[in-house]
């Protein structure tokens, strides 16, 4: 098995990062990889919130959903009459929870994978809410559909905007898509303020990105895109525990990803790497993570 979604000493251009974020996820040994290691055998992957020191890696991504939602629904109330845009929607983890949680919401997603909108559909079906959810193969670096304008009550988003070409013009984009009043709320992972992108090379050599934003970067973005009401709920500490997690899930499951398929040499860098993240991050704090919530101009509800 080639050893592709090895981004080492690369940072790519805007043209690039598209076809680069599809290598990440959507090859077999990649898939096979992020299953076990970030999604702990379910269809969540992304960063978790820790309510306990033991949560799982599966635990942690289920709280961090639940945390969204909430922001979600604290930012603009979630009705049957909602249409929420999950944007980068991935294997429909995010977009499940919120169609179960609030009955009748439509939620469509966003995603460049195939294979991950796949998943996501036959998933909704199998839970019931299938009629609620629909996804669309798109590229965001390309622009949202010209007949999305006003379209949606609330943007979902789950860390996703670090493979955004250009931040400014997506933000511009998500403003045009939303309804007076719309909500946008998203996690992603960052370089802290200050931090030397020098030192961020671990993540930058395992992801499809350009350049890691700040926070204080974001909230700059979101001001200029019109967004008003932002705030940052912070938590950058939980990072350290979930990097370490994902190590837990390299040893613990590395032959079991074998068999399936993964390199052992995919994994070994993938280690290095992760292990070096907890060091950095215990030591140092140089990556950032939380909930930006933000609201466009309009009605409350």
């Amino acid at each position: 098995m080639t050893d592709t979604g090895d981004f080492e000493d690369k940072q790519f251009a805007e043209t690039e990062v598209a076809d680069k974020v599809v290598e990440q996820y959507d090859e077999l040994q990649a898939r096979i990889f992020y299953k076990y290691v970030m999604g702990g055998g379910g269809l969540d992957i992304h960063y978790g919130a820790f309510t306990k020191e033991t949560d799982t890696v599966y635990e942690s991504s289920k709280e961090t959903n639940k945390r969204l939602l909430t922001v979600l629904d604290w930012t603009r109330p979630l009705t049957a009459d909602s249409v929420v845009l999950d944007l980068g929607s991935g294997h429909g983890g995010l977009s499940h929870e919120c169609a179960t949680r609030f009955p009748g919401v439509t939620v469509v997603g966003a995603n460049i994978s195939p294979e991950q909108n796949k998943m996501n559909l036959a998933e909704a079906a199998k839970l019931g809410v299938g009629d609620q959810i629909s996804v669309v193969l798109a590229n965001f670096n390309n622009g949202l559909p010209a007949e999305w304008t006003n379209k949606f009550t609330h943007i979902l988003s789950c860390e996703v905007l670090c493979h955004a070409a250009n931040k400014p013009e997506l933000f511009n984009e998500l403003t045009r898509v939303l309804q007076p009043g719309g909500a946008f709320v998203f996690t992603d992972i960052m370089g802290s303020d200050g931090a030397d992108e020098k030192v961020l090379k671990d993540f930058t050599d395992r992801n499809a990105t350009t350049k890691m934003a700040r926070p204080s970067e974001y909230s700059g973005l979101l001001k200029d895109a019109s967004f008003q009401e932002i705030s940052y709920n912070d938590f950058s500490p939980h990072l350290v525990y979930y990097f370490q997690s994902m190590v837990d899930q390299v040893v613990k499951h590395k032959q079991d990803m074998m068999d399936e398929g993964v390199a052992e040499a995919y994994l070994d860098k993938w280690m290095a790497s992760l292990t070096n993240r907890v060091e950095m991050q215990r030591d140092h704090k140089v990556f950032a993570w939380g909930i930006f919530s933000c609201r466009v101009d309009g009605p409350i509800f």
